[in-house]
C-alpha cells in the first residue's frame, strides 16, 4: 500500500481474531468537542443500567442517548508502524448522539428505595434506608444524570446523606422539620429569608437528641433559595402540601374553594400571609401548574387567569408531572389520553421539563429560558397534535397519534 502523501510504501496485515473484534466509533457534535478542548480534565461519562439505553453525560452536565447508526461504506480501522498497517476490525455502525433530558427523579426514588419503605422517619441512624447500603457511587451507576442534576434532584426529594448513605426523608416528617425550623426562627426572632444555617442547627441541638445537621440542611434546602444563608419559599412549601393532599385523598378531583380550605388549613400560620387572598378568589398558579389541571363541569378547557385558577365552579385534577414519561411522544401520548383537548398554555407546564434548559432559570422567570421552553413546545405540538382555533382565538389541541 502506497501513501499518496509521502509515496512510501506500507504492509497491511490483519490483526490476530479480524474480524471478531468490536469497535464503534463515537461521532461527537463540535460543541462537545469544543468543550472537551477548552476544559482542562474534561470527561464524557457514559452511565445508566445494562437495561437501559446508553445515556452519555457531557462537561456541561447536558444528557444524550446513545443511538446506533449504519454507515452505507464499510469503515475500516488501522493501526500502523513505520513499516506496516494493521487491520483492526472492519466497522459499519457509529455511535450518535441525541439529545435528551432524562427524568431523573422517577430512578432515584427507586434506588433510595421508596417503594419498599426506606423513608427516614426519624429513626436510628445506623439502620440503612433499604436493606441496602445507597451511596454516591451507587447513585452515579444507576442515575443517567450528571452529578449537579443528580444533587439537585435529591434536594427536591428531599434526600439526605449522613456517612456516605443517602436517605429519604417520608413527607410528614419532612413537614414536621420545618414547622421545627420556622417556630425555632421565630422563637429567636430570626428573619425567614435570612437563616443562618449554623445557627439553626445549634438551636435545635440538645442534651437528649441532635438532629443530623445534614438532616436540617435537607429540609431547609428543599423549602429555601440558598445564597449563603436560607431564605424560606412560602410557595414552595404550599406546592409541597399541595402534592401532599393530592396524594392524601387517592388523587381524586377537587373544587377549588375546597382544596384552598384544605391547603389553608395545613400550611404553617408563619407563611400563610404570603397569601391574602386565599379561599376568596384564586389559588395561585404557580403553586399547581405541573401538578393538576382545572376543568369546569360543563367545559374541559383550562382556566387559568392572571390571577391564578378561579374558586368558583372550577376543579382541580391532579396529574403530577413528575409520574408522566419522559420522552416527548410517549407523554403527549399519555396527556391526550387523560384529556381529549390542551390549549398550549395549560400543556405546558406538563412538558417543560423536557426541554433542554435549567428549570431553576424558568422557576425564576427567566425570559430566555421561556422562550426555548415555548419553541420547544411548539414544535412537539405540531408534530404530534392538530390545532383548532378555539372561541377566544387560542389554539386547542387534539391528538396526531396512533
Amino acid at each position: 500500500m502506497t501513501s499518496p502523501e509521502s509515496g512510501r510504501i506500507f504492509g497491511l496485515s490483519a490483526s490476530a481474531g479480524y474480524p471478531e473484534e468490536e469497535y464503534r466509533l463515537l461521532e461527537l457534535p463540535a460543541s462537545i468537542i469544543a468543550q472537551l478542548e477548552a476544559t482542562p480534565h474534561a470527561r464524557l461519562t457514559v452511565r445508566g443500567r445494562s437495561s437501559d439505553m446508553a445515556v452519555l453525560i457531557d462537561p456541561n452536565e447536558h444528557a444524550h442517548q446513545l443511538h446506533t447508526a449504519h454507515t452505507s461504506n464499510n469503515l475500516y480501522l488501522l493501526s500502523h508502524t513505520d513499516q506496516d498497517l494493521q487491520l483492526c476490525a472492519k466497522l459499519n455502525q457509529t455511535f450518535e448522539l441525541q439529545a435528551t433530558n432524562p427524568q431523573i427523579r422517577p430512578r432515584l426514588m427507586e434506588v433510595l428505595g421508596w417503594d419498599t419503605r426506606g423513608a427516614f422517619r426519624g429513626a436510628e441512624l445506623d439502620t440503612p434506608a433499604v436493606g441496602r447500603v445507597v451511596t454516591d457511587a451507587l447513585l452515579s451507576r444507576h442515575v443517567p444524570a450528571g452529578d449537579r442534576q443528580r444533587l439537585r434532584a435529591l434536594a427536591d426529594i428531599p434526600a439526605f446523606c449522613v456517612d456516605g448513605v443517602w436517605r429519604v426523608v417520608e413527607p410528614a416528617y419532612c413537614m414536621e422539620l420545618l414547622r421545627l425550623v420556622l417556630a425555632t426562627a421565630v422563637e429567636n426572632d430570626w428573619p425567614l429569608d435570612d437563616l443562618d444555617p449554623q445557627a439553626m442547627y445549634q438551636a435545635l441541638r440538645t442534651e437528649d437528641s441532635a438532629i443530623p445537621p445534614e438532616l436540617i440542611a435537607a429540609v431547609l434546602a428543599r423549602f429555601s433559595h440558598f445564597t449563603g444563608t436560607y431564605a424560606i419559599d412560602s410557595r414552595r412549601v404550599a406546592k409541597f402540601l399541595a402534592q401532599q393532599i393530592f396524594a392524601a385523598e387517592g388523587m381524586r378531583a377537587w373544587p377549588v374553594s375546597e382544596f384552598l380550605l384544605a391547603l389553608r388549613a395545613t400550611m404553617p400560620p408563619q407563611l400563610s400571609s404570603d397569601f391574602p387572598d386565599w379561599c376568596s378568589t384564586a389559588i395561585p398558579r404557580s403553586i399547581v401548574r405541573d401538578l393538576a389541571y382545572a376543568s369546569t363541569p360543563i367545559d374541559t378547557h383550562l382556566i387559568y387567569t392572571e390571577a391564578g385558577v378561579p374558586s368558583h365552579s372550577t376543579y382541580l385534577n391532579p396529574l403530577l408531572r413528575s409520574d408522566l414519561p419522559s420522552e416527548p411522544r410517549a407523554r403527549l401520548r399519555k396527556l391526550f389520553e387523560v384529556k381529549h383537548k390542551w390549549s398550549k398554555s395549560e400543556v405546558l407546564p406538563f412538558l417543560e421539563d423536557l426541554a433542554d434548559v435549567d428549570l431553576e432559570l424558568l422557576e425564576q422567570g427567566n425570559e430566555a429560558a421561556a422562550a426555548v421552553v415555548s419553541k420547544t413546545v411548539d414544535g412537539w405540538l405540531i408534530k404530534f397534535g392538530r390545532g383548532v382555533k378555539a372561541p377566544n382565538g387560542e389554539l386547542v389541541y387534539t391528538s396526531r397519534l396512533n
